[in-house]
């Protein structure tokens, strides 16, 4: 055999070998089992996640990993923002499909929604307001932000949004460069930035349609005041926790505490879950 086929020949031999290593590791690999993913305990309740205006499930994320993790089977509900008579009746479809067990959680707009949609459903064992409005009978949230000072009418932008029937209604987004001063201070800046880019508008019905039979007044609450908030202040949110004698809970967090102190919102809502247990 010359010089020059005793070359093929060995790296015939070579190549083939690496092919056989390649693909025994990728058989290895294709074969390991993926991480299961936790499954949930029947003996918790469920919780079903409602989030607020200008933001969408995703806010959740880090809440509703935790949750799953500790054996809650949870839902992150995608609001429509179409008003509060809507959203409400949105929410109480899902509610509805919920197990008999079901702790209700809102978020700012999200709390007004809860209030609202758990009126009457003997599923809901517990309300958790993070940062929310808890609205009364006949108020609007326009009224209580105005009560307690928020900033929502100097930093939103309205736009129109078309209708089915036709026509058009007015909705809201917060300015981008408001947005993360006002919103999420306490977050990184690049990841603020990109929620003020995704953020959802909200309808302006969302303001002025009012509360018509709150669910507080029947169900246990828990309430956790986030002391950094510019959207709710502070005031504004330990009233309304005071007025549904909630379980309160204060932390240092901004509007958006739900990503910045995940485990703090996580303990409060698994508190209002073995209560209900």
């Amino acid at each position: 055999m010359s010089i020059t086929s005793k070359f093929r020949h060995t790296m015939f031999i070579v190549t083939a070998l690496g092919l056989s290593i390649a693909a025994t590791a990728c058989s290895v690999a294709g074969d390991k089992p993926a991480a299961a993913a936790p499954q949930p305990d029947p003996n918790k309740p469920a919780v079903l996640l409602v989030h607020g205006a200008f933001a969408d499930g995703s806010s959740w994320s880090r809440v509703a990993e935790r949750l799953q993790r500790d054996g809650y089977r949870v839902t992150s509900a995608a609001v429509p923002l179409r008003g509060l008579t809507y959203d409400s009746a949105y929410i109480r479809g899902l509610l509805d499909a919920m197990p008999d067990k079901t702790i209700l959680v809102g978020h700012s707009y999200g709390g007004a929604v809860i209030t609202n949609a758990a009126a009457g459903s003997p599923k809901v064992k517990g309300l958790v307001y993070v940062a929310a409005f808890a609205p009364d009978k006949g108020e609007s949230l326009g009224e209580l932000d105005a009560r307690y000072g928020g900033p929502a009418t100097k930093i939103t932008v309205p736009q129109n949004y078309p209708l089915s029937t036709g026509g058009t209604a007015p909705e809201l987004v917060i300015s981008q460069e408001q947005f993360p001063a006002n919103f999420a201070q306490d977050l990184p800046a690049d990841e603020a930035a990109v929620l003020a880019s995704a953020q959802r508008p909200v309808a302006v019905a969302a303001f002025t349609e009012t509360t018509v039979d709150p669910a507080w007044k029947s169900i246990p609450s828990w309430y956790l005041v986030a002391r950094d908030d510019h959207m709710i202040p502070v005031d504004g949110q330990r009233a309304m926790a005071k007025r549904i004698n909630a379980t309160v809970v204060e932390h240092d967090g901004s509007h958006a505490i739900a990503l910045s102190q995940p485990t703090t919102v996580t303990e409060l809502i698994e508190s209002a879950a073995t209560a209900a247990r």
